[in-house]
């Protein structure tokens, strides 16, 4: 496990922009409950909303994948600072469910947008690869680099079986990019990432390539779930755990905590791990209800959200976390001050 012991020179974010939703196909919890051959007035219909917290998820058609929609949101990051293809010291993309396993997209986006010569590479850690790729351009501009781009995008619904609940009830796809540059306004307080092995296989698509044509099943291509009987139980324990080693190594309390910005896998989770950790309610970004868990982009399209949408905004002396737990089992957070 990684955790910071003195503080960094910080960045913030000047630019964020995500996919196009509404060129995605837009899933109410009656649709979803319809392709898994279940009736909308079941006990199922009132659980997923009431108690997983979700009305509303987008979904890819079947010719769209996650670099398509990488491209969109990075598109319109440019539109913002054209410059970011001349200027930009790196760009990495994190993502799980990326359509070319072999190639390295953020190379390709590099080279479809005009990118001149930055470091490029790809991250997967899970659901955490968002803020784990937050952590290494950190590192980037502690050696030097004045600005960079990060990418996540996922499509994880083209893994998910429509009749396993657990997870097509809750997933959907989206992606967002966002500029990174050092700033002295800003101070990484401390940070976290940490991995468990043993839990990797709990989710899993067990496909392997390349694969034959006549040996091609779609199933094997899909997730499946490998319940040990606690696994609920300890990634609950890590998010508790994680964000008390981030509080910890960033010397702040929970109360001190003004902005929790999380990926969420429900709609009451973070809130009360915020809670048990003493970060008041009123601190913690959510937007599970309309977008579910879309892996890795989660916890920047709810910052985006925060900003835009909750018109929240970080004042000096203010402190921001961004935090992520996903199944793998890993987890990654960051502490900014804003000076």
């Amino acid at each position: 496990m990684i955790t910071l012991n003195q503080p960094l020179s910080g960045f913030h974010i000047p630019h964020i922009r995500t996919c196009n939703f509404d060129s995605l196909v837009s899933l109410s919890n009656t649709e979803v409950l319809a392709r898994a051959g279940h009736d909308e007035t079941s006990k199922l219909s009132r659980f997923i909303e009431n108690k997983m917290g979700i009305t509303h998820r987008y979904q890819t058609d079947a010719k769209t994948n996650a670099l398509d929609l990488a491209k969109q949101a990075l598109q319109d990051l440019i539109k913002d600072d054209p410059s970011l293809p001349q200027t930009s010291d790196f760009l990495i993309y994190a993502g799980i469910s990326n359509p070319l396993p072999i190639a390295t997209h953020s190379a390709l986006l590099g080279a479809e947008f005009g990118f001149a010569n930055p470091s490029c590479w790809d991250i997967k850690s899970g659901c955490s690869s968002g803020v784990l790729a937050l952590i290494q351009a950190i590192n980037w501009l502690q050696m030097g680099a004045k600005r960079g781009v990060i990418v996540a995008s996922e499509t994880l619904s083209k893994f998910a079986r429509d009749d396993t609940l657990q997870m097509s009830a809750a997933v959907g796809d989206g992606a967002v990019a966002l500029v990174v540059e050092a700033s002295e306004d800003w101070q990484v307080r401390g940070l976290v990432h940490g991995t468990d092995p043993q839990y990797v296989t709990n989710m899993l698509v067990e496909g392997q390539i390349p694969v034959a044509n006549e040996d091609y099943e779609r199933e094997n291509f899909r997730y499946t779930l490998k319940d040990k009987g606690n696994t609920f139980e300890v990634i609950n324990d890590y998010w508790i755990k994680s964000l008390t080693q981030l509080l910890e190594s960033s010397g702040l309390h929970g109360e001190q905590i003004q902005h929790y910005i999380a990926h969420q896998i429900d709609g009451s989770k973070n809130a009360k791990v915020a809670q048990q950790c003493g970060i008041p309610e009123a601190a913690v970004a959510k937007n599970f209800r309309h977008f579910g868990n879309m892996g890795s982009p989660t916890v920047f399209i709810n910052y985006h959200q925060w900003l835009k949408t909750q018109q929240k905004h970080v004042a000096s002396g203010e402190n921001l976390i961004f935090h992520a737990v996903g199944g793998g089992l890993s987890w990654a957070g960051i502490c900014l001050t804003r000076r």
